[in-house]
């Protein structure tokens, strides 16, 4: 369960999002560079990257789950519960990837939407590598932006991936996107949001629908950003109002509660990972200028501990 939103200013947007998680977990900022063997696919080939990649996977481990490249396309992958979401065999005349690997895949081979939309139909996700092993292959849905301001949701559908333009520039979890939509229609005439009694007809729950209709309200309602250090503090904001405190959901199929993680959002103009943890309201940031061998993975790791300045 998790929420993502878009956030533009006049010559760049920002993408944010919450990593809301059921079971304990560990996560960390990874740099991945050029020419970097990234995964193999499902065929057994190593797949390089083409270009850097600043984002955010787990344990240390190179799937990232959010990100940016050095062109500035920036992403988010949200878990998409759905039944045979996938094929379960590869085709050969396709890039044949899993689920979990494709978002990296993106970084490294685009440098914008357009570019990822024209090669969707060369992409093919199973569940099954060539020798018919089960792969790790999780049930996922992506939102893409770029320097052009352009947002799509790539979602499965009928065993392929599909893309939808994103105006409304939110994202959570299932039902899919088109499904979203419409139940936001039903609520909120979008012609005459002004008109819409906000605090007292808003949905209150953290299910993905209530959270969807949540985000895209305060996204579009939100005082406009000047600049990207606006639009980075606007999208904490937000994020925070959509975020899941430690307790409140129970998560009885792991004996363990699901609750926001960590908080954080890209700038597509300065090429710019920010990011902090719900137990630390310190925002760290990353960008590829800060760098010293570019030529290396690297790792790096924030401070979950609560920590506080003294008034000077």
């Amino acid at each position: 369960m998790c929420t993502g939103i878009k956030m533009d200013y006049e010559d760049g947007c920002v993408m944010g999002r919450n990593m809301d998680y059921e079971v304990p977990l560990e996560y960390n900022v990874i740099y991945l560079p050029r020419n970097y063997n990234f995964c193999m696919d499902l065929m057994g080939n190593p797949l390089y990257s083409k270009y850097k990649m600043i984002g955010i996977g787990f344990y240390n481990r190179d799937p990232l789950k959010d990100g940016v490249n050095e062109h500035g396309l920036i992403g988010i992958t949200n878990a998409f519960s759905g039944f045979n979401l996938y094929d379960k065999q590869v085709k050969p005349d396709k890039i044949n990837i899993s689920s979990l690997d494709y978002f990296t895949y993106a970084l490294a081979n685009y440098k914008s939407v357009d570019e990822l939309i024209d090669d969707l139909p060369n992409i093919h996700i199973s569940t099954k590598d060539h020798s018919e092993k089960d792969v790790i292959c999780p049930d996922f849905h992506f939102m893409f932006a770029d320097t052009s301001k352009r947002c799509v949701v790539v979602e499965p559908k009928r065993k392929e991936l599909v893309y939808y333009e994103n105006p409304y520039s939110v994202m959570t979890n299932s039902p899919g996107f088109e499904s979203q939509v419409r139940k936001l229609n039903k609520l909120i005439d979008l012609d005459k949001l002004e008109d819409f009694n906000s605090a007292k007809d808003l949905p209150g729950g953290y299910d993905p629908v209530s959270r969807f209709i949540k985000a895209f309200y305060l996204t579009k309602m939100h005082a406009k950003p000047n600049n990207y250090k606006e639009a980075l503090a606007y999208s904490y904001n937000i994020l925070g109002a959509v975020a899941m405190p430690n307790g409140f959901v129970r998560n009885k199929k792991y004996n363990s509660t699901t609750y926001t993680r960590y908080i954080c959002a890209y700038d597509s103009k300065h090429r710019l990972l920010t990011v902090k943890s719900m137990t630390n309201p310190i925002v760290y940031q990353l960008s590829f200028e800060d760098i010293e061998d570019e030529d290396r993975r690297q790792a790096f790791f924030i401070d979950t501990d609560f920590i506080t300045e003294k008034l000077k």
